[in-house]
């Protein structure tokens, strides 16, 4: 190999590597710099990890409203899940949104002709490729609230928009539990009859939960092993997965016995998830999960996305707004790869100081071979 060739080719690999190192470190670091993801992904949130959906900032911010577009085509062979919580006639919080911005959305959705459909078309979309209408949304309802069935319900009928409400299933019908009142088994099986589908969320592990003694990190629940008090050490990683295995074989189990339908499909709490926990879902036949991370759901994406559409600062024109910018705003979104990025990253840094080193032995050598040369010929 010539003297030029080697050091073109080495050149090139160090080049070719330099870029690579930047393209994983901007990915792996993104969430510490909005404006990249902005610039990469569309929106600063998009590329992110997700979080509290209720105390994000809007994805809206900077559109402006629109004229109805009743044949309007937004995105083609793509589902938008919108993410509810409580929905009440007056919010009282930050999570809740008023019956009567939750009835304006559906007429505007109605309006500009986003169609709704079922979890069962989802899922067999997600799993199989089959085909949705345009502008295709299914609604989901987080925590098994008794306002859905007191405010949104209601509207859901008046529009004859389907819906989808993860439950947690040892709060349903319970009255020692705690906190804002959840649905009871007759208002879940009317519902049922009429086109609401139910679906766990867990059975009883909607909490964060400590890992060491002193309580200073905190996991959901569902995510990895936790400190047990009793026993005074963490969880073994086989505790962990039996913990998790039967709270959800439990909130199946209930399901099917109230309901009589397999459950195949998981809301996270918080959206929260982990490599051992889709595993689970995986051995237990649920094939479907959904997270709190705003994207737009494309076939195989078998951890959903959704787009956060309730809370007390909901604006129905200008979510409809980004809605109609779907494509452009959510469809690149990604589950963050930082640790493997971060990996990656040192390994091609360790491959370019090895090729830095070749190439400048090679350059030594070369001065060196013309120097000894210069010498013998005087």
């Amino acid at each position: 190999m010539s003297y030029r060739f080697r050091i073109i080719l080495l050149s090139s690999l160090l080049l070719g590597l330099m870029a690579l190192c930047c393209v994983l470190t901007i990915q792996a670091y993104h969430n510490r710099m909005p404006f990249v993801g902005r610039m990469f992904y569309g929106t600063g949130s998009a590329a992110g990890t997700g979080g509290n959906p209720e105390a994000s900032e809007p994805l809206w911010g900077g559109l402006k409203p629109g004229a109805d577009e009743p044949h309007g085509m937004y995105y083609k062979g793509r589902v938008l899940v919108l993410m509810y919580h409580e929905v009440e006639q007056a919010p009282h919080d930050a999570a809740a949104l008023s019956a009567a911005k939750f009835e304006r959305q559906l007429e505007l959705m109605k309006r500009n002709n986003f169609h709704w459909i079922t979890m069962d078309q989802y899922r067999s979309f997600i799993l199989h490729g089959d085909p949705v209408p345009d502008n295709a949304v299914l609604l989901t309802f987080d925590d098994g609230y008794e306002s859905f069935y007191r405010y949104a319900y209601p509207i859901l009928r008046k529009y004859g928009a389907p819906a989808t409400s993860f439950l947690i299933a040892g709060t349903i019908g319970n009255p020692h539990h705690a906190g804002v009142p959840k649905l009871n088994w007759n208002q879940v099986k009317e519902m049922h009859r009429n086109g609401i589908a139910f679906y766990s969320h867990s059975y009883d592990s909607h909490r964060y939960e400590p890992t060491d003694a002193k309580g200073r990190h905190m996991i959901a629940a569902l995510t990895g092993p936790v400190f047990l008090k009793d026993k005074g050490r963490r969880e073994t990683e086989q505790e962990y997965e039996h913990r998790v295995k039967t709270d959800l074989e439990q909130a199946n189990t209930v399901l099917d016995r109230e309901l009589g339908a397999p459950n195949h499909v998981l809301a996270f709490p918080y959206g929260a998830f982990s490599k051992p926990l889709l595993h689970i879902c995986s051995q237990l036949g649920i094939d479907v999960t959904l997270t709190v991370k705003d994207g737009l759901d494309g076939p195989g994406q078998s951890n959903g996305f959704r787009l956060n559409a309730g809370g007390a600062q909901n604006d129905p024109d200008m979510q409809l707004a980004l809605m109609k910018l779907a494509k452009e705003k959510l469809g690149h979104a990604h589950f963050d790869r930082a640790p493997q990025q971060k990996r990656e990253a040192l390994w091609t840094l360790t491959a370019m100081a090895a090729i830095a080193v070749v190439l400048l032995m090679s350059i030594r050598n070369r001065k060196r071979e013309k120097r000894r040369s210069a010498y013998f010929m005087y």
